[in-house]
Formats: structure tokens, C-alpha cells, sequence
């Protein structure tokens, strides 16, 4: 069990992490780049270093830009707390890697999740610049530190290549493409069964919340779904809950 301060101290770094989203989330849907200062984006008013300190800032400035008094979308302080306590609870929960080279890239996949969460649900898109180069990082780190890493790659090629069928045969009506590249992540970071485990866990959510919607009336029949996002929430389930999930693994024997 970690230490609290530990936990605390992955709960800021995760914050900082989700204010640095918030950037992303605003400039890569409009074609940005993410150097430059922050700015309302109200009155455009360039923001000092504490109008951003997260969650804090917004619940200080009342959800209101000190400058314009206009409100502030509470998505900051939602993307920041999320993010926060997901890597805190992958600190409490998930059993800490030895060394720190695969701690970090444990990290880095599970920042990745939450960040193609937020970007599925909100935009419905996966960034290739979140995706490939994520993709890049967990296979070289496959190849080099894994002892067996074919059990990864396989099961990257098998469930790339069923989304892409899916693809193809829906001609994109079912699902992205960007789902298909996602699809290679998921089998690059936890190969078989854990992978297959985590696509199916993504469908369930899928199907609960279209039928929720169904039913609810809120949403028809040819009502799109972020599918994406519910693969990156059962993907950042099975990241925390690692050790639980070796009780499935069993059935794949």
C-alpha cells in the first residue's frame, strides 16, 4: 500500500496533467498548436500563473474569469479532478513497478487513456498525435523489456485486425478508424487475455449506456456513441484494478 503522501502527491501531478488536457482538449479540435500563453477565452485576456492553478483557481475566481467576470467552463476543473484522482487511485490500487523506467510508461499509457477519454467523449476523435506515438513508445518497450512480447504484438495484429473487418464492412458507420489504431494500443499495452478482456468490458459499457439512452428517450437509434471513450474507461479500469483482473485470466487458460 503506498504511502499518502505518494498518493497525494500522484493526485497533484495528475491535476497539473488534466490543466495541460484542458489545453489539448481546446487547440487540437481547432488545428492549434500548444505553445503560446493561456487566454480566456471570453475576453482574451492573457492569464497570469494564478488564474491557472488547478481546481483551485476556479474555485477561488468563483467559476468566473477575474478579468471579464464571464464564466469559466466548469470542464477545467472537472478534467483536472478526474484526472487527479484516477492516477491517485492507480497509486492506492495498482501494485507499484519495480523499476522506474516501467513505471513511467505505465503512467504515460494510463495518461494516454484518460486523455483519449476525454477527447472521444467530447469530440468524438482519437488524435493520431495521442494514439501513434503511444503506439510507438509501448512496442519498442514490448520489444526491449518484455521477455516474450509476441503474446503483446499478436494480440495488437487480432484486435486491430477485427476492428478494421468492422470498419470496412460497416464502411466507418460502426465505428473510426481511430478506433482500429486504439484497438493495436490496447493489445500492445496488456496483451492476451487481459486485452480481449478489456474490449469486451468496453462493449458492455457501450451497449448499457446505448441502451440507457434508448430507453430514457434520449437518444434514437442512429444516435452515435463515443466508443472509443468506453474502450479507454474499461482500458483505465483494468490499468487500476491489474490484480483483480488476474481472476479472469484464469477462463483463458
Amino acid at each position: 500500500m503506498p504511502s499518502s503522501i505518494s498518493t497525494l502527491f500522484a493526485f497533484v501531478f495528475g491535476t497539473i496533467f488534466g490543466s495541460f488536457l484542458n489545453v489539448l482538449l481546446w487547440r487540437l479540435p481547432e488545428g492549434k498548436g500548444i505553445g503560446g500563453r493561456s487566454m480566456c477565452r471570453s475576453c482574451g485576456h492573457t492569464l497570469a500563473w494564478y488564474d491557472l492553478v488547478p481546481i483551485a483557481s476556479f474555485l477561488i475566481l468563483s467559476g468566473k474569469c477575474r478579468y471579464c467576470r464571464k464564466p469559466i467552463s466548469p470542464r477545467y476543473p472537472v478534467v483536472e479532478a478526474v484526472t487527479g484522482t484516477v492516477l491517485a487511485l492507480s497509486f492506492v490500487f495498482a501494485q507499484p513497478p519495480a523499476d522506474p523506467g516501467t513505471m513511467i510508461v505505465s503512467i504515460y499509457v494510463l495518461l494516454v487513456f484518460i486523455s483519449l477519454f476525454f477527447f472521444d467523449s467530447l469530440y468524438m476523435i482519437l488524435p493520431d498525435a495521442l494514439v501513434i506515438p503511444a503506439i510507438g513508445i509501448v512496442g519498442l518497450y514490448d520489444l526491449v523489456f518484455v521477455a516474450d512480447p509476441r503474446a503483446f504484438f499478436i494480440s495488437a495484429l487480432l484486435l486491430a485486425g477485427f476492428f478494421a473487418i468492422l470498419y470496412t464492412v460497416s464502411r466507418g458507420r460502426w465505428l473510426g478508424f481511430g478506433d482500429v489504431k486504439f484497438a493495436a494500443l490496447i493489445g500492445l499495452v496488456f496483451g492476451y487475455p487481459v486485452g480481449l478482456l478489456v474490449v469486451v468490458l468496453g462493449i458492455w459499457i457501450g451497449a448499457a449506456i446505448g441502451v440507457a439512452l434508448l430507453i430514457s428517450g434520449r437518444a434514437g437509434r442512429g444516435y452515435a456513441l463515443p466508443f472509443g471513450a468506453f474502450l479507454s474507461a474499461a482500458a483505465i479500469f483494468f490499468t487500476i484494478f491489474q490484480h483483480e483482473a488476474t481472476y479472469f485470466q484464469q477462463f483463458f487458460r
